[in-house]
C-alpha cells in the first residue's frame, strides 16, 4: 500500500488531498496543528487506512515526533510527502502586525524546510519517493498587499528547484504546485483589492488533483489555472517595466 503524509491536513487543500488519496486506497498520514480536526477525520469512515496526530511545523521536535508516528504505522515507508501547511497575512506591508510576518516565515519557510529535511531519511529509503511543495502563483512576481507571503513562496520555489537536482541521485522527485487564489478560508483572507480581478474560483479539489499529477509526472513546477499560466508566460518575456505594469493591473481596483 502506498503512503502519503500531508501537513495542514485538517482543512482546505490538505483535506481535499487527503480525501483524494484515501479514496484511491493509499495509507494517509493526517498531520495538522488542529488536533481535534485530525481526530474527527480519523474517526470518520473516509479514512479507513490512516494515522495522524497534532503537528506544529514551527517546532522541529513536533515535526520529528509526527514523522516518527507516521513511520511507526508504515514500517518507515513514505512514498509521497505533501508539504502543504501554510499561513497568510494580507494588507499593506507596513500595517500588518509583525507577528503575522513572523508566522509566515515560521510556517511557510522554516516549517516547510524542516519538514523536508527531517523527512529525507524516510523518502530516501522508499523507492520512487516524491516531495510536493505547495507553492503559489504569487511566486511569479512579488505581489503588493501580499509581500511577505509572496516572498515566502519565492523561497519555496527556489528550494524546490535546488532539491529537484540535489535529491535526484537518491531517486527522490521534488516538485511543486503553484495555484492561484483558492476558495478556502485562507483564500478569503486576501485583501479585496487582490480578489477583485484575480477572483476566487479554483476549488481545493482542483489543487488536490494537480498534486497527484505533479507527483506522478516529471516536471519541476506546475502553475495552475489558465490566467496564472498566461501570467507566468508573460512574466518571462516582458521587460521589467512591463512586468510591473501587469502586476499593478492585476492588483489594482
Amino acid at each position: 500500500m502506498k503512503t502519503v503524509l500531508i501537513t495542514g491536513a485538517a482543512q482546505g487543500i490538505g483535506l481535499a488531498t487527503a480525501r483524494r488519496f484515501a479514496a484511491q486506497g493509499w495509507f494517509v498520514g493526517l498531520y495538522d496543528i488542529n488536533s481535534d480536526g485530525v481526530a474527527a477525520l480519523l474517526n470518520s469512515a473516509e479514512f479507513p487506512n490512516a494515522c495522524g496526530c497534532a503537528c506544529d511545523v514551527t517546532s522541529r521536535d513536533s515535526i520529528a515526533a509526527a514523522l516518527g508516528h507516521f513511520a511507526g504505522h508504515t514500517g518507515g515507508r513514505l512514498d509521497l510527502l505533501v508539504n502543504n501547511a501554510g499561513v497568510l497575512s494580507s494588507g499593506k506591508f507596513e500595517e500588518i502586525d509583525p507577528r503575522g510576518h513572523d508566522l509566515i516565515i515560521e510556517v511557510n519557510i522554516k516549517g516547510l524546510t524542516n519538514m523536508a529535511q527531517l523527512a529525507f531519511p524516510l523518502l530516501r529509503q522508499t523507492p520512487g519517493a516524491c516531495l510536493v511543495n505547495l507553492c503559489s502563483a504569487s511566486s511569479i512576481h512579488g505581489i503588493p498587499l501580499l509581500a511577505v507571503y509572496s516572498a515566502s513562496k519565492f523561497y519555496v520555489n527556489g528550494l524546490t528547484e535546488a532539491l529537484h537536482i540535489e535529491w535526484a541521485p537518491y531517486g527522490i522527485r521534488v516538485t511543486s504546485v503553484k495555484p492561484p487564489v483558492i476558495n478556502t478560508a485562507m483564500g478569503h483572507q486576501l485583501h479585496p483589492q487582490l480578489t477583485e480581478k484575480m477572483g476566487v474560483d479554483m476549488q481545493p479539489d482542483h489543487v488536490a488533483e494537480a498534486i497527484q499529477m505533479a507527483a506522478e509526472g516529471t516536471r519541476m513546477g506546475h502553475v495552475l489555472g489558465t490566467s496564472a499560466k498566461l501570467w507566468s508566460i508573460l512574466d518571462k518575456f516582458l521587460p521589467e517595466a512591463g512586468r510591473r505594469r501587469l502586476v499593478r493591473y492585476l492588483t489594482s481596483h
